[in-house]
């Protein structure tokens, strides 16, 4: 169970909660607005509806070139002009993150890359080294509605087109998935998905992934394990 904080305002129903959401990430080297057009033209052209107001963090970890201060507005404007809306980024120079404050964007920390600096040679570890009680949950997942789990997840019950189930380890779907599935969220490359009825309108798995109109038709409908092969999701029918 997802635990959460909350600080409520004395006789007023007003809540301030912390929460998790899944944002889709752009990465790259740089800020390239020809590359971002010509990936954004693909992939929207393939499921524009899954894309249409869907927010998006432009994550540069990955980079060490400098950018000229008109970069990220025209970064931030294709994205926009696809129907996306940038909420933030990831990454880059103390400059380029100061754009982003000008800009109105969110700068999600770099977790990942400050632990790395503080201890260098301490060794891998993977997100299910610590053990987490598997979820089950046994009651339908309705469009809108979205279902955590920080183990793994075990679904008996129909999850409808719109829902989105998420965890931080595999999935177990024993009924249809009409929704989003999301395994290894925590970047847990391991993480599979097991479905008996795969129908996903989105299958990802460590941030890999492929939405339905990517979906070879041989998979849909059917008893399929979903799993991470360097970068490409591997599909194969049970």
């Amino acid at each position: 169970m997802t635990t959460t904080k909350a600080f409520v305002a004395e006789s007023s129903k007003v809540e301030l909660k912390a929460g998790a959401f899944t944002l889709l990430k752009l990465c790259m080297p740089e800020l390239d607005a020809d590359a971002i057009d010509s990936l954004l033209c693909e992939r929207i052209a393939k499921a524009p509806e899954f894309f249409r107001n869907t927010p998006i963090v432009i994550d540069l970890t990955q980079s060490d070139v400098k950018m000229e201060e008109s970069d990220l507005a025209v970064a931030v404007g294709a994205i926009r002009g696809y129907g996306l809306i940038p909420v933030g980024v990831r990454g880059g120079s103390k400059a380029f993150q100061e754009q982003a404050k000008l800009l109105e964007l969110a700068v999600f920390s770099d977790t990942r890359r400050a632990a790395r600096k503080a201890s260098p040679k301490k060794p891998r570890t993977t997100p299910s080294s610590m053990p987490v009680a598997t979820k089950v949950v046994d009651t339908p997942v309705r469009s809108g509605q979205r279902v955590y789990a920080q183990g793994d997840l075990v679904l008996l019950a129909p999850v409808s087109s719109g829902a989105e189930v998420v965890a931080n380890g595999s999935i177990h779907a024993y009924t249809a998935i009409r929704g989003r599935v999301l395994a290894g969220v925590r970047g847990d490359e391991q993480a599979a998905i097991f479905c008996k009825d795969l129908r996903a309108e989105l299958v990802s798995i460590a941030g890999r992934y492929k939405v339905s109109e990517d979906l070879e038709a041989r998979f849909m409908g059917r008893l399929v394990r979903v799993t991470l092969l360097g970068d490409a999701l591997v599909f194969n029918k049970l």
